[in-house]
C-alpha cells in the first residue's frame, strides 16, 4: 500500500500551533518586551536559519528553557511565530517594517520579500519618505527604487508634506534629476528645494549649489531664478543650473486613454495610449473580465477605478458577479479588488454610470430598477446607498458632473 493524506502536514501544523497557544508540550519560551511566547524548536529551527543556528550550536541559549530576543518588537514577534505556523503572513501597514526587520534577523527571505512587497503596495505620501530611508538602511534596491516612483509620481503632493524635509540630500537630488517627476511646474520644483533648504537653513545652505544642478533653468520663470540668487551669500559665485530643456512629465497634460474591446470574448488586457510619449502598451484586466459589462471613471489625482461583471465558467454552467469594483494600481500593472458595491448594478449590455465628484465616486442606475444609486468613499473603502434618481434611464444613458452637481442624460 502506498497512500499519500495530502492534507496531513496542514493538520500537523494546526495541531503544533494549537499546543503552542495553549503552551503545551513546548520546549522553549522566548522572551520580547516582556512578552513570553512559548514555542518549539523543531518548528522554528525547521523555518528559520538563525533558530536553527542556535539550537543547535554550543551557545548557552541552545539549552536554556527561555531566550530572551533583542532588537525584535512584541508585535513583530507574533506575526513571526503566526507564520512559523501557518504559512500566513498577516500585519498592518505601520508594522510592515519591523516585521521585515525581524524577518531579516531570522534570516526568513521570503517573508522578507513578502514585506518588501506589501509596503511597495501601500506606498502613500504620508510614509514614502519613511519607506525610502527604511529601504536604503537595509540596502533593499528594489524597496528603494519603488519608494522613488512613488514619490516622483506624487511630486506636488509630497513637496508640501512635512516628511519631504526629512529626505537626505542623495535621495533629494536624484529625485530632483528625475524627468518623470509629475509637476504642473518647473516653478513647483524650486519652491520644493528652497522648502527643504529653509527647514535648516544653517545646516543646508552649503547644498543650494548642488541641487541647483538639478533645476532646469530654461523652465524656470525668471522671478524664482532672482528670488535663487537672492539666498545666495554676496561671496558665493552665481547657482549653475541645469542646460537639460526636457520638460518634466507632470509639464505636459497627460491622459489615460484606455481602449477596451467590444465583443462577447474574455479579454485579460487593454491596450492604452501615453501621449507623453506618444506610445502604445498594455495593461492587464481583471481575470474573466466580461468586455461588454463595464463602467470607468478617473479622480483628480489620477486614480482609476472600474465597476465590471465577472464570469466564471463551470463545465456548462456560467455564473457572474455583478457587484464588483477595482482600483487600478499603475506601479504594479494590477487592478485591487475594492469593496463591492451594494446592489448589482453591472449587467450584460447595461452598465452603469461611474462618476467622480468631490472626494467620492458615484455609481447610478444600471440595476434592475435603473433607478438607484450608491456612493463610494475611498478614503474608508465604503459604499453607501443615496437617494434614487426621479425616473429609470435607458441603457445607454450617460452620467457627468459639472461644478458642484451630478447630471444624468
Amino acid at each position: 500500500m502506498d497512500v499519500t493524506n495530502e492534507v496531513h502536514s496542514n493538520d500537523v501544523l494546526r495541531e503544533l500551533n494549537d499546543l503552542r497557544k495553549r503552551a503545551e508540550l513546548t520546549d522553549v519560551v522566548l522572551v520580547v518586551e516582556g512578552r513570553c511566547f512559548p514555542c518549539h524548536r523543531a518548528i522554528l529551527a525547521s523555518c528559520s536559519p538563525y533558530f536553527h543556528g542556535l539550537f543547535t550550536s554550543d551557545y548557552a541559549e541552545a539549552k536554556q528553557e527561555r531566550i530572551r530576543i533583542q532588537d525584535v518588537s512584541g508585535v513583530a514577534m507574533a506575526t513571526f511565530l503566526d507564520y512559523a505556523y501557518t504559512g500566513r503572513l498577516q500585519t498592518e501597514p505601520d508594522q510592515a517594517q519591523a516585521v521585515m526587520s525581524a524577518a531579516r534577523i531570522f534570516q526568513v527571505r521570503i517573508t522578507c520579500f513578502q514585506a518588501a512587497e506589501y509596503m511597495k503596495d501601500h506606498l502613500n505620501v504620508f510614509n514614502c519618505v519613511d519607506v525610502l530611508m527604511y529601504a536604503d538602511m537595509l540596502g533593499d534596491c528594489g524597496l528603494v527604487e519603488a519608494s522613488k516612483t512613488y514619490m516622483a509620481s506624487r511630486f506636488d503632493k509630497l513637496a508640501l508634506h512635512p516628511t519631504f524635509v526629512q529626505l537626505p540630500l542623495n535621495h533629494l537630488q536624484s529625485l530632483l534629476d528625475r524627468d518623470d517627476l509629475m509637476t504642473n511646474s518647473e516653478d513647483n520644483v524650486v519652491q520644493a528645494a528652497l522648502r527643504w533648504v529653509h527647514f535648516n537653513l544653517a545646516g543646508r545652505l552649503q547644498h543650494l549649489p548642488a541641487l541647483s544642478r538639478s533645476l532646469r533653468q530654461s523652465l524656470i520663470s525668471s522671478t524664482l531664478l532672482v528670488e535663487m540668487e537672492s539666498k545666495l551669500p554676496s561671496t558665493w559665485s552665481k547657482l549653475v543650473y541645469s542646460d537639460s530643456s526636457t520638460q518634466r512629465l507632470g509639464h505636459v497634460r497627460t491622459e489615460l486613454q484606455i481602449f477596451l474591446r467590444e465583443g462577447n470574448d474574455l479579454h485579460h488586457s487593454a491596450p492604452c495610449y501615453d501621449p507623453s510619449a506618444g506610445q502604445l502598451y498594455a495593461i492587464n484586466m481583471p481575470e474573466n473580465m466580461d468586455s461588454f459589462s463595464r463602467s470607468v471613471t478617473v479622480t483628480p489625482d489620477d486614480q482609476l477605478y472600474m465597476s465590471c461583471d465577472i464570469v466564471t465558467r463551470k463545465g456548462w454552467e456560467v455564473a457572474t458577479r455583478q457587484k464588483n469594483f477595482y482600483q487600478y494600481n499603475h506601479l504594479l500593472n494590477t487592478w485591487q479588488p475594492r469593496c463591492e458595491m451594494i446592489t448589482p448594478r453591472v449587467r450584460y449590455v447595461a452598465v452603469c454610470g461611474l462618476v467622480y465628484l468631490k472626494g467620492y465616486i458615484y455609481a447610478i442606475a444600471g440595476d434592475e430598477t435603473k433607478r438607484t444609486a450608491e456612493r463610494y468613499d475611498p478614503s474608508c473603502d465604503k459604499w453607501t446607498s443615496i437617494p434614487p434618481i426621479p425616473r429609470p434611464v435607458s441603457s445607454k444613458f450617460c452620467a457627468v458632473t459639472l461644478d458642484d452637481s451630478i447630471y444624468v442624460i
